[in-house]
């Protein structure tokens, strides 16, 4: 793909981003958090609120810029959490 094509893709995330507050183009549902970039691309945290929400997130990210990026979704949880009575209870 040429820079140009790279360019209007990120065009529209970043007019997304302008709008909504959060590069998936949703206006509720869908907290963003923090973007961090990386020597390859980068991160994005965002918290869902709503199933449905997440599903136009994702179609907006796969219909606008998914044909020229790879994204990927790793849902995270809270380890310290989930496993704050075992360790309390190993000591």
């Amino acid at each position: 793909m040429s820079k140009s094509e790279l360019d209007q893709a990120w065009s529209e995330a970043f007019k997304a981003f302008a709008r909504t507050g959060n590069w998936g183009g949703v206006d509720r549902g869908v907290k963003h958090r923090q973007t961090f970039g990386t020597g390859w691309g980068g991160y994005v945290l965002i918290e869902v609120e709503d199933p449905d929400a997440f599903g136009r997130y994702q179609a907006f990210h796969n219909q606008t810029y998914g044909h020229v990026v790879q994204v990927t979704w790793e849902p995270l949880f809270d380890m310290d959490q989930a496993f704050e009575e075992t360790i309390r209870n190993s000591k």
